[in-house]
């Protein structure tokens, strides 16, 4: 009886209702919770899917350090397309500064651009010869021009008119726009992220833009589905039924009333599964390496 007594006082209610209208004001763009996870797990500062040579690696092979390996050559792919090297680059949506980081390393001029608090307090203390931007790309704005601007698992964040309109205010002439992302076949599909291949390349042509250089790189980022979803299934999944049947046993009357709770955790967890499902991927959307010019 004591545990349900903060349940029948009415200003532990007044309480809660407080406490919930404070957190319910989250907001991705400012702090992205996934990033943060993934960011204590990996300890490269790259958040992304990586490139695997290997396409046919078996997800029970990869290590922590492979996954790794695979993000750093993602990254050193994307240096190799940079346009002019003496002119400034734009890292849009530059995660935790991993590739920022390793355009410095190339001794070229960059500048890192995140909505995410969490990401800017991060490279700020780790990367502190980084210039910084802490707002939306389209927010951005600057008398500056750059000679490459990069969006790397970004693009799908920002409205494409808004996207291509402020990319056209910042490009140097015959500069480059290097975009590496995941984009919708159709408008069917279980995860409605990302935008549609079709209205990308309508809008590379309505903002007067060149594709350069396209690759389909799904088959080399696939192995991080399979192994992201192969622990879903081993130790996510199963953790989670455990949980569940713990408190069921241990305490009945709390698995009744938190019924709701449990069954939107349950959905929360079949839906972001979804998105990492190989199959499912692959069936919706393909991972597109772009590197447009200026007309």
């Amino acid at each position: 009886m004591k545990k349900l007594l903060p349940l029948l006082n009415p200003i532990e209610w007044l309480k809660a209702f407080s406490f919930h209208k404070k957190n319910s004001k989250y907001k991705k763009s400012s702090y992205d919770l996934e990033l943060y996870l993934y960011s204590k797990m990996l300890k490269n500062d790259m958040l992304h899917y990586g490139y695997f040579e290997d396409i046919n690696i078996n997800p029970e092979n990869i290590s922590i350090k492979q996954l790794e390996m695979a993000q750093i050559l993602y990254a050193e792919n994307i240096i190799e397309y940079i346009s002019n090297r003496q002119d400034p680059v734009l890292d849009v949506g530059c995660g935790l500064g991993g590739l920022s980081n390793l355009i410095m390393k190339n001794n070229i001029e960059v500048e890192a651009l995140t909505p995410n608090k969490n990401q800017i307090h991060h490279i700020q203390n780790k990367f502190k010869n980084l210039t910084l931007h802490n707002l939306k790309f389209e927010n951005y704005k600057t008398t500056k021009k750059y000679g490459t601007i990069i969006n790397s698992e970004s693009l799908q964040y920002i409205k494409l008119h808004e996207a291509f309109s402020k990319a056209n205010k910042l490009i140097l002439p015959n500069g480059r726009w290097i975009i590496i992302d995941y984009f919708r076949l159709n408008k069917d599909g279980v995860n409605k992220s990302s935008h549609l291949l079709e209205d990308f390349h309508e809008k590379v042509r309505e903002y007067g833009w060149k594709i350069k250089y396209e690759k389909d790189i799904t088959n080399n980022i696939l192995p991080t589905n399979r192994f992201i979803n192969m622990y879903a299934e081993r130790f996510l999944i199963p953790i989670q039924h455990y949980a569940f049947e713990k408190l069921r046993y241990k305490k009945a009357w709390l698995y009744y009333l938190t019924k709701n709770i449990r069954t939107f955790i349950t959905k929360k967890i079949d839906k972001e599964l979804s998105a990492i499902n190989p199959d499912k991927f692959i069936n919706e959307k393909k991972y597109l390496f772009f590197v447009l010019e200026k007309q």
